[in-house]
């Protein structure tokens, strides 16, 4: 007898992006209209998994990836809090010091 496993069944839109999942106990793969159990490939990184129909492809497009690299570029240059209270701290004590005349 072959032993079961659990598997996990993606439910897919129309346009084959994944809108929900849940665990299946299942031997085989299938796909039944648009519930896929069809593990993604481990070796293969999706951002947006999409079901083609046949298999699990890229979904992400150019303008999306486009943005979520310009999003990720924009969060790598915001300050991290202790860089901006060691700017504030500088700007007080360079403060202090123009205002005792040390500096100008």
């Amino acid at each position: 007898m072959e032993e079961a496993i659990d598997r996990i069944a993606y439910i897919v839109d129309d346009n084959g992006f994944v809108i929900d999942s849940f665990v299946v106990t299942s031997a085989d793969e299938y796909v039944d209209g648009n519930v896929i159990v069809v593990r993604p490939p481990i070796d293969v990184s999706f951002y947006k998994r999409k079901w083609d129909g046949n298999k699990w492809v890229e979904g992400e497009t150019e303008e999306e990836k486009d943005e979520r690299e310009a999003q990720h570029l924009l969060e790598s240059l915001k300050p991290t809090p202790s860089e901006i209270a060691d700017a504030e701290l500088e700007i007080k004590i360079l403060t202090t010091l123009t205002e005792l005349g040390v500096i100008q």
